[in-house]
């Protein structure tokens, strides 16, 4: 496997700040990419979601990922990023995702950079969702809501 050292970068923050869409864009004006086929009739989502594409912010980056607790209805036992549903008192998707992140992690918001957006995607679970990638200064310990994540992982990011 070959690796792309991203973290012997000089400034590999400045790099992921402009490969994502920027905050000021707006989450409205990203593209979707809808993984229904072209034919497919199916009205689009009705509800919305975000998830948090955390960066813990290291001298070598790492992704940080959750596995789904194994009884959950949807998506039991698959590896995600923390997120879910936006609620009526989530001014934005990024507070969906950060509110979704701290119940499902107890990653506190106060510690997480949001730095910008990747292109919104219809799940197979019938949710348009906005993933909002963010800088992280990792915590000493995870606060897991066994309820919906079995366990917390983390890779580096010159393997992903």
């Amino acid at each position: 496997m070959t690796t792309h050292p991203i973290y012997r970068t000089a400034d590999w923050r400045s790099l992921l700040i402009n490969a994502v869409a920027p905050l000021e864009l707006g989450a409205r004006a990203l593209t979707i990419n809808n993984f229904r086929d072209l034919d497919d009739e199916t009205p689009r989502p009705g509800r919305t979601a975000a998830v948090l594409v955390p960066i813990l912010d290291l001298p070598r980056p790492e992704l940080l990922l959750t596995r789904r607790a194994d009884h959950l209805k949807q998506h039991p036992g698959q590896v995600s990023f923390p997120g879910g549903a936006a609620e009526r008192n989530d001014p934005t998707g990024v507070s969906t995702a950060l509110r979704e992140a701290h119940e499902e992690i107890g990653l506190e918001p106060a510690s997480v950079t949001p730095v910008g957006f990747l292109d919104r995607f219809d799940s197979v679970s019938d949710y348009r969702v906005l993933p909002v990638v963010g800088l992280v200064k990792p915590p000493e310990s995870w606060k897991l809501d066994l309820n919906e994540v079995a366990e917390v992982f983390t890779v580096p990011m010159d393997v992903v």
